[in-house]
């Protein structure tokens, strides 16, 4: 009786070999290329996400110049005004909501504290029935929690304006002495037509999170080495400016102060610039200029 040989479907199935299997330094180097890739690519994608913040926070900026140009137009070329009102309530401290209102000398381009997540500081503000997005105050790049109401909720807003937009309202006299005479409040848009230009004048800023309260944000153009207020960090070492002509730009920082986190709050009179870097003196030049009030109110 002759035996039967196995088919190929047999002969197939059998191994042909000793299985195959990863060894300890194969795994090794694939967990090493994995690490190298995380090393090259990560950064690269923090980058790119700063990037897109920066994008949007340009676009919250636009969307509060729109607000504050609309208003400009329908008040015969006068500026909002930008008072300091260091208050947790919707209305300067020594004011009633009703003193707020448009037309009242308590009014503002945005009111209250900064640290406080009461939205109708935003919402009661002059500008914002032009804006209509209460989102639009706040830059996403900013991480910064209430220290009021809501202690450790996000805050609402990031950006201030510059102090020279109708800055010193009469019947505050004691902020008289916090700027400097001699530069220019602008109170209407005409007056930045013909003193820097609508394109070298900011009106928002990103304001640094350690010192962001009311919406006001000042400098001394008598004091070329010394920050009085401090911009923010974001947008890998940058802050994002809009400017009285509508254009908006992202300043990359290279004073050593800012990328190291300062805050003006470090002292009294707040920091010392570096002096290797020009960032004071970018801001300075787009902040105000030397001359008498513009007149107009």
């Amino acid at each position: 009786m002759k035996t039967q040989k196995a088919g190929s479907f047999f002969r197939a199935a059998q191994p042909s070999g000793p299985s195959r299997a990863f060894t300890l330094i194969e795994l090794l180097v694939v967990i090493i290329i994995i690490a190298i890739l995380a090393a090259i690519l990560l950064p690269v994608l923090a980058e790119a996400k700063a990037k897109g913040q920066g994008i949007k926070c340009l676009s919250n900026l636009h969307q509060l110049h729109i607000g504050w140009a609309s208003y400009v137009t329908d008040n015969g070329d006068k500026i909002a005004r930008n008072i300091p009102s260091d208050t947790t309530g919707i209305y300067a401290s020594s004011g009633t909501e009703a003193d707020c209102q448009p037309g009242e000398q308590y009014a503002c381009w945005v009111l209250g504290d900064a640290d406080n997540s009461d939205v109708t500081l935003i919402t009661h503000g002059l500008i914002y029935a032009y804006v209509g997005n209460w989102q639009a105050y706040k830059c996403p790049a900013d991480k910064k929690t209430c220290t009021v109401g809501q202690v450790g909720s996000p805050t609402l807003r990031s950006y201030a304006a510059n102090s020279q937009m109708d800055g010193y309202p009469p019947w505050y006299p004691e902020y008289k002495s916090e700027t400097i005479p001699g530069q220019v409040n602008f109170l209407k848009l005409s007056a930045i037509n013909s003193s820097l230009s609508p394109a070298m004048t900011f009106v928002f800023l990103e304001d640094n999170p350690g010192d962001i309260n009311d919406g006001y944000w000042c400098q001394d153009l008598s004091q070329p080495t010394q920050w009085v207020n401090c911009p923010a960090c974001y947008h890998v070492n940058a802050c994002s400016f809009s400017f009285a002509d509508g254009h908006g730009e992202i300043k990359k920082w290279t004073d050593k102060g800012i990328l190291a986190g300062l805050s003006t709050t470090t002292s009294a009179n707040g920091f010392t610039a570096d002096p290797t870097s020009g960032d004071l003196a970018w801001v300075q030049t787009r902040f105000t200029t030397a001359g008498e009030e513009d007149g107009g109110d």
